[in-house]
C-alpha cells in the first residue's frame, strides 16, 4: 500500500472535512474510517513488540509508563511509545524512549503487529484500529472510584449507539480490551469499574497498578532525587501535597483565596514545610512571588513521584489518595464545595466518611487547624488507613508489574 493512498486516506485532516460534507461526527467517522482501514494491514503478530500510550497521546504517564521502566530493565521487547505531540515525541526521544506519532502509516503498521498494548485511558491512547486476535489489549485504567463517573457523550451517542453496529466498528470496551486492571480485589470497587465500562468482571485483574511499584522502592538516594527534580530542598522538614480532583463540574467556591494561602504560607515558612499544589488555580488571585513556600508543581510533573515524597495529602473526591494508602502517611480531605459538589456530580458512597482515612475538612481553617496536627491526626487514622488500604489495594508488595505481565505470559 502506498504512502500517497494512506495519505488519501488516513490524513485526520483530510478526514475531518470529508466529515464536515457528509454532515456526520468528525470523530467518529475517523475513528471508523481508520478502523476498517487497518484491515487493510497484515495482522502477522511479531511476539517481540509491545505498545504503551496514555493520557489521549497526550503525556507519558501512570501505569504504561511504569511498565514500560518495568519491561525495559527486565526484558528485550521492543517497546514502542505511542505520543500525539511533536513536543512529547522530541522530549521521550531525548530519554531514549523509541516513540511514533499515533497519526502516521507506521502507527497502524505497529498495532497490527503489536503483540501487546496497554493503555491507561482508551484506545484513544493509541488508535481505533481491528487488532489481531493475537495481540492482547489491555486497559491499565487510571483510577477512579469515589466520584461518579460518567460517559462522555461520544461513546453514548456514538460508539454505543446502533450506527456503531451498522458500521461494524467495535469499538465499545469490551470488544476492544481483553484485560482491564484493577488494584482492588473488593466487590464495590470491581462492580463500580465494571459498571462504568460495561466490561465483564471476569476479565477484571485484580493484580496492582503498576505506577505504584515505585512505592517500595524509595530509599534517601531516590528520594533527594525526586526533590530536585520538583524543586525541593533537601532540609525541608515536611513535604504537603495538594491534589485535588479534575473538576469537569465547576463549582461556586474557590479551594483559596490569597488570604488563606497567606497563613498556610506562614504555617509552612515556621515549620521548614513546603506546600505544593498540583492543581489548576486562579494565579491572578495569588502573588506567588511573596509565597515562598507555596509552589504550583509543574503540569507534567510524575504524581507517583510527588507522592513518593510527599508526607502529608490533602485531597478531596480524588482516589488518589487510594494509591498513597500504600505508603501509610497522613491524609486531609478538604472538601471545601462538598454539597454542591455532591449534587451536582455524585459520590458512589452514602457519605465520604465511609471510605475516607482522615478529617474531612469543609473550609480553610480547619484544614490549616487539620495541618497543624497532621502528626496526631496520624495516629488517630492509622488503623483506618491500613484497612482501607487492604479494601482498595488487593497487594502491598512491589510487584504488580510483575504479576500482570506474568498473568498475560509476556514474562
Amino acid at each position: 500500500m502506498s504512502l500517497k493512498l494512506f495519505e488519501t486516506v488516513s490524513s485526520k485532516l483530510k478526514i475531518m472535512k470529508l466529515a464536515k460534507l457528509l454532515r456526520i461526527n468528525p470523530k467518529f467517522f475517523f475513528d471508523v474510517v481508520i478502523y476498517h482501514f487497518s484491515k487493510l494491514f497484515r495482522g502477522n503478530v511479531d511476539d517481540k513488540i509491545i505498545i504503551l500510550g496514555s493520557a489521549n497521546g497526550k503525556a507519558f504517564i501512570g501505569n504504561p509508563k511504569y511498565l514500560y521502566l518495568y519491561l525495559k530493565k527486565n526484558t528485550n521487547y521492543r517497546l514502542y511509545v505511542f505520543a500525539k505531540s511533536l513536543e512529547l515525541r522530541k522530549d521521550l526521544k531525548k530519554q531514549g524512549i523509541r516513540t511514533i506519532n499515533n497519526y502516521s502509516l507506521k502507527a497502524i503498521k505497529l498495532l497490527r503487529k503489536a503483540r501487546a498494548v496497554f493503555v491507561s485511558h482508551g484506545y484513544e491512547d493509541v488508535l481505533p484500529i481491528k487488532f489481531s486476535p493475537r495481540t492482547v489489549v489491555v486497559q491499565t485504567w487510571h483510577g477512579g472510584d469515589v466520584k461518579i463517573m460518567g460517559k462522555h457523550p461520544y461513546y453514548t451517542k456514538y460508539i454505543y449507539s446502533k450506527w456503531s453496529r451498522l458500521l461494524m466498528a467495535k469499538l465499545r470496551e469490551h470488544e476492544v480490551f481483553s484485560y482491564v486492571v484493577s488494584p482492588s480485589g473488593s466487590e464495590i470497587p470491581l462492580e463500580i469499574i465494571s459498571s462504568f465500562l460495561r466490561f465483564p468482571k471476569k476479565r477484571i485483574l485484580a493484580v496492582g497498578y503498576p505506577r505504584n511499584d515505585i512505592f517500595f522502592s524509595i530509599d534517601t538516594k531516590l528520594a533527594n532525587k525526586l526533590k530536585n527534580n520538583n524543586n525541593i530542598q533537601n532540609n525541608i522538614r515536611k513535604i504537603i501535597l495538594y491534589a485535588p480532583t479534575y473538576r469537569e463540574i465547576f463549582t461556586s467556591k474557590d479551594p483559596f483565596t490569597s488570604e488563606d494561602l497567606k497563613k498556610i504560607n506562614s504555617f509552612c515558612k515556621a515549620n521548614n514545610s513546603i506546600f505544593l499544589i498540583k492543581a489548576h488555580i486562579n494565579e491572578k488571585v495569588i502573588n506567588l512571588k511573596d509565597l515562598e513556600n507555596i509552589l504550583i508543581v509543574k503540569k507534567d510533573a510524575d504524581t507517583q513521584e510527588l507522592l513518593c515524597i510527599t508526607d502529608v495529602l490533602i485531597t478531596d473526591y480524588s482516589s488518589i489518595y487510594q494509591d498513597f494508602l500504600l505508603l501509610n502517611r497522613p491524609i486531609l480531605f478538604y472538601t471545601y464545595d462538598y454539597d454542591e459538589y455532591v449534587s451536582k456530580r455524585g459520590i458512589y458512597y452514602k457519605h465520604l466518611e465511609e471510605i475516607a482515612p482522615g478529617p474531612i475538612l469543609y473550609n480553610s481553617e480547619e484544614l490549616l487547624g487539620a495541618l497543624k496536627s497532621s502528626d496526631n491526626e496520624s495516629e488517630k487514622y492509622e488503623q483506618k488507613r491500613i484497612e482501607l488500604r487492604n479494601y482498595f489495594n488487593k497487594y502491598n508488595d512491589g510487584k504488580s508489574s510483575e504479576r500482570l505481565l506474568k498473568y498475560l505470559k509476556l514474562i
